[in-house]
């Protein structure tokens, strides 16, 4: 990779992890890398040409999965037990793990828009944008953090979905 592959000249920034294949998951701006969900992939990041048509770009041994649409980063999906990446919260580094409690992610991110209990597993809905961006966050065994899921137009977008899981707050989100 080129020098000049690692500037984003449209964005005026550096990417620092572009040619490294390690994923930044910034979940407070809602980005992969130097593209945030909803937008075609920037040149720089390393997962841009997979994703450039409709399609999936999945490092299972690295614990995540992208898909896009239209040529559109439409999701994340990381799974911590594998995730080899570096998560960003408020432009700091957050080492969220297998490890993370419900209550550490009730810290950083405050009360959830909607809680899904099932057999034990909870998942925390948050919803930003009036919506339009979901970000999920699954404890399989109700206490420790397993998964992550950032998504545009998430499960809560639907109203048939809202419905399934019982969501009686007002939408779309303020």
């Amino acid at each position: 990779m080129g020098l000049q592959s690692s500037f984003d000249t449209n964005r005026d920034h550096l990417n620092t992890g572009a040619g490294t294949g390690k994923l930044i998951v910034d979940l407070s701006a809602f980005k992969i890398g130097g593209t945030p969900i909803g937008k075609e992939p920037w040149d720089g990041d390393f997962f841009a040409i997979s994703l450039s048509q409709d399609g999936v770009f999945e490092q299972e041994s690295a614990g995540y999965e992208l898909t896009s649409n239209d040529a559109v980063l439409k999701s994340t999906f990381i799974t911590l037990e594998n995730f080899q990446g570096i998560f960003l919260i408020q432009d700091q580094v957050s080492p969220l793990s297998t490890q993370t409690t419900k209550e550490k992610i009730l810290t950083l991110f405050g009360a959830p828009y909607w809680t899904d209990l099932d057999d034990g597993e909870i998942i925390f809905f948050y919803e930003y944008q009036g919506g339009s961006i979901e970000l999920q966050f699954e404890f399989p065994d109700g206490q420790h953090l397993g998964f992550i899921t950032l998504m545009q137009n998430g499960v809560l977008s639907d109203a048939e979905q809202r419905k399934i899981y019982g969501v009686t707050k007002p939408w779309p989100t303020e």
